[in-house]
C-alpha cells in the first residue's frame, strides 16, 4: 500500500468524506460538492457491477466530513451507516466541527472536556434536541464562555 501525504490539499471545488467497512477501497476521498452515496460507492467498489443499496438513504447528497461505514450483506446488496469522521480527522483536515455533529468521544477530544461533561453535552442534545451553535452549548453545566472562545478555533464558521 502507497504512503499518503501529511495533509491533503485544500479546494475550494472539493471537500472529504471517509469510507470504511468491507469496501475495496477505504479511506478519505475528496470529491465534488453534490456526489451522492451510492455514487462514491459505485466509484469505489471496482467490479461490483450494478448495486443495491436498500434505501433511500443513498440518494441524500453527503457532506463535508461524513463517514460512510459499507457493510456488503451480497454482491449486489449493500447496506451502509452513514456517520460522522472522528474530531480528531477532521481538525487534522481542516474541516470544521458541529456541535450537533458531536459524538461522547468527539468532545473529549477538545480541550478542558472529560468523560463527565462529554456526558452531560451528550445527554443534553437528547433532551433537549440540537445546539445549533457554539452557544447553544452554555445550556450545559460546566460549559463556560471562556470554554466557548476556547474552542471557537475547531468550531470557525459558527
Amino acid at each position: 500500500m502507497e504512503d499518503f501525504p501529511a495533509f491533503l490539499p485544500l479546494s475550494d471545488d472539493y471537500f472529504y468524506v471517509e469510507l470504511s467497512g468491507e469496501i475495496d477501497s477505504p479511506g478519505v476521498y475528496q470529491i465534488n460538492d453534490g456526489l451522492y452515496s451510492g455514487g462514491v460507492i459505485s466509484l469505489t467498489n471496482e467490479g461490483s457491477g450494478d448495486i443495491f443499496l436498500g434505501s433511500l438513504e443513498w440518494a441524500t447528497p453527503l457532506q463535508e466530513g461524513e463517514n460512510i461505514e459499507i457493510m456488503e450483506k451480497e454482491r449486489k446488496n449493500i447496506s451502509f451507516r452513514r456517520g460522522w469522521m472522528p474530531a480528531s480527522h477532521r481538525v487534522s483536515m481542516g474541516i470544521p466541527l458541529h456541535p450537533d455533529r458531536m459524538s461522547f468521544d468527539d468532545w473529549q477530544f477538545l480541550p478542558g472536556i472529560g468523560e463527565t461533561l462529554a456526558g452531560r453535552l451528550e445527554l443534553d442534545r437528547q433532551e433537549n434536541g440540537e445546539f445549533v451553535n457554539l452557544e447553544g452549548l452554555l445550556r450545559v453545566k460546566g460549559v463556560g464562555l471562556k470554554s466557548i472562545e476556547r474552542w471557537r478555533i475547531f468550531f470557525y464558521g459558527l
